[in-house]
């Protein structure tokens, strides 16, 4: 009789477990809240794809400033409100919190959290990547690409089996000497024809500057301050590139190579001009595609 009624108990709790389980569980178990991943891919215009996770960067390797890319509100230092951070925006990089980066503005008026995807940290850190792995190259002694100069062609073999041919000039006849002139026919001295001028490229017309004239109006760009970013002498090489379509526009290409002083110290750049009709429409980096103020 003992073991009947334990049977028994055992039995409504088996069939009381099988029947509300699906109900009470989600009351008793709390499913654990997936963490926040501070990874993200980060793929350059015309450049490789860079995976920057936060988690793996020391705060002294994070760049000191970044740009608002998401409009975000942080409290003022007096507590009296908050102020809006607007896009474009330029901010100190603090510190950071937990998941958070902790901002302050330029006028040292309002400091506060923001979340990373609010800015432009993961690009530039992506080029910071980017610029690393091409002075990694340039110290291994890669350089940029060069016009090769074709190797001379192997020196003649003279036969020896073959006779020395005689001098041209003995089989060469000697001219008759000129009869003097005589002083009662009068000498009319031809009129010169001017040779005409070789026709200056018209780019305005369509066609195409070559690789010599694409240098030169990139030299002369950057004279006339075009760009702010660099000047001519600070750039190490000058080269024509490839045709580009951007935004529908076809573009002739050209590359400036030169040393710039960034966020993370003096760095390896590449500077593209986008020629149209003959003039540089535009400077851009070339592996991001912005344009250079």
């Amino acid at each position: 009789m003992k073991y009947a009624k334990f049977a028994a108990v055992v039995l409504i709790l088996y069939f009381l477990g099988y029947v509300l389980g699906p109900t009470i569980n989600p009351m008793l178990v709390q499913e654990k809240e997936p963490e926040n991943s501070l990874e993200v891919s980060v793929e350059l215009k015309g450049g490789p794809t860079y995976k920057i996770d936060l988690a793996e960067y020391r705060d002294g390797n994070l760049p000191e400033m970044v740009k608002i890319t998401k409009p975000a509100n942080i409290p003022t230092l007096t507590g009296e409100g908050t102020k809006p951070l607007r896009k474009d925006d330029k901010v100190k990089l603090l510190n950071r919190k937990d998941n958070l980066l902790i901002v302050e503005t330029m006028d040292g008026t309002a400091k506060g959290t923001i979340e990373p995807l609010s800015t432009d940290i993961y690009q530039l850190l992506a080029q910071k990547k980017y610029d690393d792995d091409l002075a990694a190259k340039l110290a291994g002694g890669s350089k940029l690409p060069m016009t090769p100069t074709p190797a001379p062609g192997p020196a003649p073999v003279s036969n020896p089996t073959m006779p020395t041919p005689a001098p041209i000039d003995s089989f060469v006849e000697t001219p008759a000497p000129a009869p003097a002139p005589d002083p009662t026919i009068p000498v009319v001295e031809p009129t010169p024809v001017p040779t005409p001028p070789a026709p200056a490229p018209d780019p305005a017309g369509g066609g195409d500057l070559t690789d010599d004239e694409i240098v030169e109006l990139m030299k002369k760009s950057v004279a006339d301050g075009a760009v702010k970013e660099f000047k001519a002498d600070q750039v190490k090489e000058w080269k024509a590139a490839e045709k580009e379509t951007v935004d529908g526009t076809e573009y002739q290409t050209g590359l400036a190579g030169y040393m710039a002083a960034t966020i993370f110290g003096l760095k390896p750049v590449q500077a593209k001009a986008l020629i149209k009709d003959g003039k540089v429409d535009r400077w851009v980096y070339a592996k991001s595609g912005m344009e250079i103020q």
